[in-house]
């Protein structure tokens, strides 16, 4: 038995549950649960052992994690590949599942979405001059996740559309 963070005995079964409740909540990647089992203290044979499980019962997996985080973050967040690859990674999601999923999104949306993004930043942006300007928003799409010659294209055609 171990102790959890409420210093109760905290079984495997138990913890099986408390993953379940988690999974069925919110979609989670094994990473994820694998960090919360070692926070909770548990030995790595036991946690593979727990995902194991879950992944076979259907409350963990991988492929549908990667799916729908995309998805949600790139309609929702207006992030790019680049960004969200680089969290995917993060989140120990292995390369070939993370290559499906973005082939997954539809590329050709990301010039409408950095395009209506930059457009609806321009106006927020307290630039000195024109030049200034074009770098934040360069720095702006970049920091979300687009590629740097596309966020310069989509700027050159803002910039170009306002004169």
């Amino acid at each position: 038995m171990i102790k959890g963070e409420n210093h109760k005995a905290l079984t495997p079964q138990k913890a099986m549950e408390r993953l379940q409740y988690l999974c069925a909540r919110q979609e989670k990647c094994t990473h994820d649960l694998v960090q919360k089992l070692k926070q909770w203290g548990f030995a790595q044979a036991e946690i593979d052992k727990i995902v194991g499980k879950l992944s076979s019962d259907g409350y963990v997996d991988d492929n549908r994690f990667a799916r729908l985080y995309v998805r949600e973050k790139s309609r929702i967040n207006k992030w790019g590949p680049i960004k969200l690859r680089a969290m995917l990674v993060s989140k120990g999601i292995a390369k070939d599942i993370i290559d499906q999923a973005l082939n997954e999104l539809r590329y050709a949306e990301n010039p409408v979405n950095l395009f209506d993004l930059l457009n609806k930043k321009m106006p927020q942006v307290k630039a000195k001059n024109r030049f200034d300007l074009r770098n934040k928003l360069i720095r702006f799409g970049a920091s979300r996740g687009f590629a740097l010659d596309e966020v310069i294209d989509t700027v050159n055609r803002l910039l170009g559309a306002e004169e």
